[in-house]
């Protein structure tokens, strides 16, 4: 499946607990997630294995947010969790996602996520280029104030 979002598009979304329950996410929604990755020495609490791929549920860690669709619904010992994939993955991810996890839902109209094309790049510019933005603002703001003053003073 063709991914419906690409880097650099903002997409527009709904807060959990604010807006919506994490108990209501559907098979086919698109939710933003905090994603434990391996590397970052995380602990496994369950494994689990479906049609022959291994998937765990981790605790702790670093995480990092990633937007997927949700494929299914699995209950472990009276808890929910969420099995993600990509749209433009070849199988679903190997971290069974807890409802504890889910920050927001995309915001969908007739099943269309609601975004908007490359809007999402001037954060992405922010962030990077935050060391340059932040002292030209600066001297905007002292610029702005000497000129500010010079015009008061010559109305006087």
């Amino acid at each position: 499946m063709y991914p419906v979002m690409k880097r650099g598009d903002l997409v527009v979304v709904e807060n959990v607990y604010w807006e919506f329950n994490p108990k209501d996410v559907k098979v086919g929604d698109i939710v933003v997630y905090d994603a434990h990755w391996p590397v970052d020495g995380n602990s496994i609490v369950y494994i689990l294995q479906i049609n022959n791929k291994t998937l765990r549920v981790y605790s702790g860690g670093k995480t990092k947010p990633v937007i997927h669709r949700v494929i299914g619904k699995v209950n472990i010992d009276d808890s929910c969790y969420i099995i993600t994939k990509g749209d433009n993955n070849p199988t679903y991810d190997p971290e069974l996602v807890s409802l504890d996890q889910i920050k927001r839902r995309v915001i969908t109209i007739d099943g269309k996520p609601l975004i908007i094309p490359y809007l999402g790049y001037i954060s992405i510019y922010l962030k990077k280029y935050i060391w340059l933005i932040l002292p030209l603002i600066i001297l905007w703001i002292i610029y702005d104030y000497i000129k500010n003053g010079k015009i008061k003073n010559n109305n006087e």
